[in-house]
């Protein structure tokens, strides 16, 4: 067998077990369409293909209040968001580009918060946050992200951001550019992949998030400031939403809660893939 014919019988395997790897992957998805796309009247018969294809599953979803919350969460995430982006590429230029005394040693404490479990802090913050008259409202989950907007985001940031010359911050210094107008039109413009990497990720965080909003929002029951993955848990046990019980309801609730992750992966799959190995790199 000549070297070309081995390199196409080699390539040839790789691209049939990927397939094969995809296809398990891909099979829970594709279970969850058919469930979705099912009538109601043979939501339990006991076939793999549903024997009367219909949308009742997604109408009894909008019907259960399903577009409050998804507006709800898009509320709360545009705004985390924001936080975040702003506070963690701040803190990360400050880090990386800004010299000050004990630079090392705050960075390393911050670097350090890393290590301490989440777990471990929720039952001070609600405590506090119960004393300043936060809960019921959505304060709790999007002002901590303007104050640093996490240790790990601050690093992957810091990372890219040493990566850029301090030539050209030196340059646009001599040109009278203060540190602020530096990081604001040339140090951010350049690591927007990385900005593109930490946003996209804190939406994904935001969307999925149920712990958060069960502690802060919960408790209140005020149901018009639930968000989506809390709405969907309490209105899975509320027995006024008995249509909730049938698998094409869950079903179809489910495909509508991954279909924005989805279109997100898709449309920034450069931005996220090049601000991760880019970073890396560049650290």
């Amino acid at each position: 067998m000549t070297a070309s014919a081995k390199k196409r019988v080699t390539l040839t395997a790789k691209y049939i077990v990927t397939s094969v790897v995809a296809a398990l992957f891909l099979f829970p998805v594709f279970v969850m369409v058919l469930r979705a796309f099912t009538a109601d009247d043979f939501v339990f018969a006991p076939r793999f293909f549903p024997v009367e294809w219909g949308v009742s599953g997604f109408v009894n979803a909008v019907d259960g209040g399903i577009v409050q919350l998804v507006i709800n969460t898009l509320i709360v995430a545009g705004l985390t968001i924001a936080g975040t982006a702003v506070s963690s590429t701040l803190c990360a230029y400050g880090f990386s580009k800004v010299k000050f005394k004990g630079q090392s040693v705050v960075f390393g404490i911050v670097i350090a918060t890393l290590m301490l479990p989440a777990v471990c802090m929720q039952l001070q913050l609600f405590s506090q946050y119960y004393n300043w008259g936060w809960i019921g409202s959505w304060l709790p989950l999007i002002v901590p992200a303007f104050f640093g907007g996490g240790a790990t985001n601050i690093f992957l940031v810091r990372q890219y951001m040493k990566g850029v010359p301090n030539s050209v911050c030196e340059a646009a210094k001599i040109d009278g550019a203060n540190k602020f107008t530096i990081y604001w039109r040339i140090v951010l413009p350049m690591c927007m992949p990385i900005v593109t990497y930490v946003m996209v990720i804190t939406f994904l965080g935001c969307w999925n998030d149920l712990m958060g909003p069960l502690m802060y929002l919960q408790m209140s029951g005020r149901e018009s400031y639930y968000t989506l993955s809390l709405g969907i848990y309490m209105k899975s046990l509320d027995p006024e939403f008995w249509q909730w019980q049938f698998p094409n309801v869950q079903m179809a609730v489910g495909l509508l809660m991954m279909l924005p992750c989805v279109l997100l992966f898709f449309l920034f799959q450069k931005s996220l893939i090049e601000g991760v190995t880019m970073g890396s790199v560049k650290g």
